[in-house]
Parts: structure tokens; C-alpha cells; sequence
């Protein structure tokens, strides 16, 4: 369980840090690269797995989201969850520690990497909290569109 200290700092990083970057990175998939916003049912297990698993249990759900055979036209889906698996290795293997500075000192190997899972969680959780508003937002906007055009 993350200490009081640590999760200050991840409500600081959540406002901060993971709020812009979860924008960002849902806008690049949605608007740079004109991939169709998340539908409801994603929306419903992305935030369900958060709330009731530990990291690993949402790695293996990515993963296995991931490995799915999508079909054609939802392709978009396996493109969504290869970038965030992407980012959430990058978070855990080297943010977590190196930039946010979140893993208490003098711990063993297997006590920080503990630590680490713990502590991703909580950063997850909120990026896909951010992720998923501006998601909602980018598939009002998008159908808001598709209704002008008829």
C-alpha cells in the first residue's frame, strides 16, 4: 500500500503530469492518426479492471486486449492497447523510479519491485480516469461531426 506521502505526490503527478499526458495521448490516436474513439464496452472494462485488480491483472488484460484477433474495422482497438502497453512499460520500468521518484529507498529488489506494482496501479487508474473523460469528449465531438455532414 502506498505510503500518505507517496500518494500526495501521485495526486500532484495526476494533476499535473498524467491529466496533459492522457490527454495527449488519446488526442494523438483519435485526431493525428484518425482512429475512432473508444466505444462504451472498452470504456466499461478499461475502468473496471482498474478498480478491481492489481497491475498485473490490468497487464494481462492490456496484453490480452491487445492480443486479440480484431476484426477489420476494429483494428483501432488493437492499436489503442499496443500504445498503452507501450506507456505503462515505459512508466513502470523507468518513471516510476526514476522520474516521479516514487519507490522508497533501502528496499530489496523484489520489496521495490513490489512497490512499483503498487504504485501503478494508482498512477493507471488515474490515467485511464483522464484518458477515459477526454475519450468521452473526442466521441461527442466525432459524432457531432458525422451529424453535420448528412
Amino acid at each position: 500500500m502506498p505510503t500518505p506521502e507517496q500518494l500526495q505526490k501521485i495526486y500532484d503527478l495526476s494533476d499535473n503530469v498524467l491529466y496533459p499526458e492522457a490527454v495527449a495521448f488519446i488526442r494523438r490516436l483519435v485526431d493525428e492518426e484518425d482512429r475512432s474513439p473508444l466505444p462504451a464496452s472498452q470504456v466499461t472494462g478499461l475502468l473496471n479492471i482498474t478498480h478491481a485488480a492489481s497491475y498485473s491483472e490490468l497487464e494481462h488484460f492490456i496484453r490480452h486486449q491487445r492480443e486479440r484477433n480484431w476484426t477489420e474495422a476494429k483494428q483501432d482497438m488493437k492499436i489503442f492497447y499496443s500504445e498503452l502497453e507501450k506507456l505503462f512499460s515505459t512508466m513502470k520500468n523507468k518513471r516510476v523510479k526514476d522520474e516521479f521518484q516514487l519507490v522508497r529507498h533501502g528496499l530489496t529488489s523484489r520489496e521495490a519491485q513490489q512497490e512499483i506494482d503498487e504504485l501503478m496501479i494508482v498512477l493507471a487508474r488515474d490515467f485511464i480516469q483522464h484518458l477515459i473523460t477526454e475519450n468521452g469528449l473526442l466521441a461527442v465531438k466525432k459524432a457531432t461531426e458525422r451529424a453535420r455532414r448528412r
